[in-house]
């Protein structure tokens, strides 16, 4: 066979497989899996006009009227009396959901079958995942035999230019490893990516788990009558001041270095400066922030109490403490307001004490001491 031969041999291939197979790739990239198994019970429903068209051409012959048939008939007709009515029913019922459901797994079948007009991905991957795996490659990528064919359709046919083609299938070839390459590094950086969100997320976990044990171990101590301000700290550090008249007072210092002031005058120039008193004279419900000091944190948050009082809740940590800004500040994973509802709980519940040995002692001294617990 000469050269020419065997170039239009290759040619007449070519083109052979791009309109057979680039129709099939179409609507690999066009399906996506889900929805065949719909697709799947709703087929044999369309195939039901024509089978109706059959129907009413069997209709027009005079079944009874055949030697054998008649007999037959007025046989199955006479047994079919002594049944009840809910019997033929029930029978009918059962034979027709059996019927369809063949007919159901025979066009799942057609469907998972490429040389069908019904084909599906989604049931060719299902019911034949060895032959999708072969497919897959060309459903994830850009690659079509019609493009191989009219790639390599001036390389096969004029032999003239035998030197370019050759340049041209290298500068092709390295088109595609720079093509493969550049995959390849995005896949890396997506993978380096998700790695460091599940670290992130693991660590999160932990913070949380950690923090579960710790409300345990307070709401046991609410049950046993011997929870105080001390269970609190379950966070960081912490400060509590008490709105009263145009002034903050400390009622509760834990963990803290305590050179946090006793007192606040509430206005304009004190809120720039301090988280606390910007809280103090908000109405949002929003937490406030700012730097007691180079690397030391203070969030502020403002509670409304019972008997109409009003404290600020004031979180102290280090910028080190990763827990403490993840369960404060970051709205990355944890929904920081959740913290924020459980402190004020926990504050209520300890005010309402108070409040009921305030009641019970009918003292005046009993408020204060107990804020000092």
């Amino acid at each position: 066979m000469s050269d020419l031969n065997i170039r239009l041999n290759y040619h007449s291939f070519l083109e052979e497989i791009k309109n057979d197979f680039d129709p099939i790739i179409k609507k690999m990239r066009e399906q996506d899996f889900d929805g065949w198994r719909g697709q799947a019970w709703k087929g044999p429903l369309k195939k039901l006009k024509n089978t109706f068209k059959s129907a009413g051409t069997l209709a027009k012959i005079k079944w009874a009227g055949l030697p054998l048939i008649g007999p037959v008939i007025a046989g199955v007709g006479g047994y079919l009396a002594h049944i009840p009515l809910w019997g033929m029913i029930s029978a009918a019922a059962f034979i027709i959901m059996i019927t369809y459901w063949i007919l159901v797994c025979r066009f799942t079948n057609e469907m998972a079958s490429i040389a069908s007009e019904h084909f599906h991905v989604g049931a060719f991957k299902a019911k034949k995942p060895k032959e999708y795996a072969l497919w897959a490659a060309f459903r994830h990528s850009g690659a079509t035999f019609n493009g191989l064919y009219a790639f390599m359709t001036p390389l096969l046919i004029d032999a003239s230019k035998t030197d370019v083609s050759i340049e041209q299938i290298l500068n092709y070839a390295k088109g595609q490893q720079d093509f493969l390459q550049a995959n390849i590094d995005t896949y890396k950086e997506e993978r380096a990516f998700l790695l460091s969100e599940i670290e992130k997320n693991e660590k999160y976990v932990l913070y949380l788990i950690d923090l579960l044990k710790s409300i345990n171990t307070a709401i046991y101590r609410i049950a046993n009558g011997v929870m105080n301000f001390s269970e609190l700290d379950f966070i960081s550090a912490y400060t509590i001041y008490e709105v009263r008249g145009d002034k903050l007072y400390k009622i509760v210092d834990k963990g803290t270095t305590g050179s946090s002031p006793e007192q606040f005058e509430i206005n304009k120039e004190n809120a720039l400066r301090y988280a606390v008193v910007d809280a103090a004279m908000s109405s949002d419900g929003d937490p406030r922030y700012n730097l007691s000091s180079p690397g030391r944190n203070v969030v502020s948050y403002r509670m409304k109490m019972f008997n109409q009082a009003v404290w600020i809740w004031n979180f102290h940590f280090d910028d080190g403490n990763d827990r403490a800004l993840s369960l404060t500040l970051s709205h990355d994973i944890i929904d920081i307001r959740e913290v924020y509802r459980l402190v004020h709980a926990f504050c209520l519940i300890l005010q309402k004490e108070m409040l009921r040995e305030k009641e019970m002692t009918q003292s005046g001294d009993s408020y204060d001491k107990t804020y000092q617990n």
